[in-house]
């Protein structure tokens, strides 16, 4: 049978408990295990002294917090994406030298290395989206794995690539 605890002690640690000290620094504190500052709160009546409804309250508040912040990156991931593509399909200008000098030269699309680079800008995002989005829990990821590849399918036929690459 343990020894029994001193009651300046004992005291010492109701007085803690009734201040609100965390039960693991009491337990600490006064070189006690946490089980017996449980047990004295309890003997004592304070059973709701080790309450984590508060601790649970602001976990549950702070993962609102976080699911509220990749809701609002997956917004300009998908934002960044669509002016992504909308670049791969715009008229692109360059300067060219040519015989009387510098020329503006404007192409119905962009040169293909360019192109692959804005699809490849846009593709990242769209993952990136798609992982928080998976995160979210809301099963979207299949949805967005679908459209990264329809996008590079239409990448390939707008530029004319053979399935082989030789395009």
């Amino acid at each position: 049978m343990p020894k029994a605890l001193d009651p300046a002690k004992r005291n010492a640690i109701i007085a803690d408990i009734k201040a609100g000290h965390q039960r693991n620094q009491i337990a600490r504190d006064h070189t006690v295990s946490g089980s017996t500052v449980t047990k004295i709160a309890g003997q004592e009546g304070l059973t709701d002294a080790f309450d984590r409804t508060q601790t649970e309250n602001a976990t549950r508040a702070r993962g609102i917090d976080l699911a509220a912040t990749r809701a609002a990156l997956i917004e300009r991931l998908y934002g960044i994406a669509g002016r992504m593509l909308d670049r791969v399909e715009s008229p692109y200008t360059q300067i060219i030298s040519g015989p009387a000098g510098a020329e503006l030269v404007t192409t119905k699309l962009p040169p293909l290395r360019d192109a692959q680079a804005g699809m490849s800008s846009a593709a990242i995002a769209l993952d990136k989206a798609a992982r928080l989005e998976d995160r979210q829990g809301d099963g979207k990821v299949d949805q967005a794995k679908s459209l990264l590849g329809a996008m590079f399918e239409g990448l390939r036929k707008a530029h004319g690539d053979a399935p082989d690459g030789s395009g």
